[in-house]
């Protein structure tokens, strides 16, 4: 699948110096790795999405505003550290 000339091109354009023994058990170990892609693209992976273990779907709800009694509010408005009127007052980070 590879020949040694394409390997010795692969080679000199990573600025890798290869012994003669190393191009030949390169030749073989990519022949071997391109042979196996070979067999994965002829794997049929079609399938939709619903067949699949743990599809991923989205869930949406209502956008809604939550509705907080004024009772809570005020609670939680007097927990904060800073308020101004009914606001919870922060430091301004530029």
């Amino acid at each position: 699948m590879i020949t040694t000339t394409e390997l010795e091109k692969l080679a000199e354009l990573s600025r890798i110096r290869l012994t003669e023994d190393d191009k030949k058990s390169l030749v073989k170990e990519f022949d071997s790795i391109l042979g196996y892609v070979d067999q994965l693209e002829k794997v049929d992976v079609s399938m939709d999405a619903e067949g699949r273990v743990g599809a991923v779907r989205n869930i949406m709800r209502a956008d809604l505003p939550e509705t907080v009694s004024a009772e809570d509010r005020e609670r939680l408005l007097n927990e904060a550290p800073h308020r101004v009127k009914d606001f919870i007052a922060v430091k301004k980070i530029l």
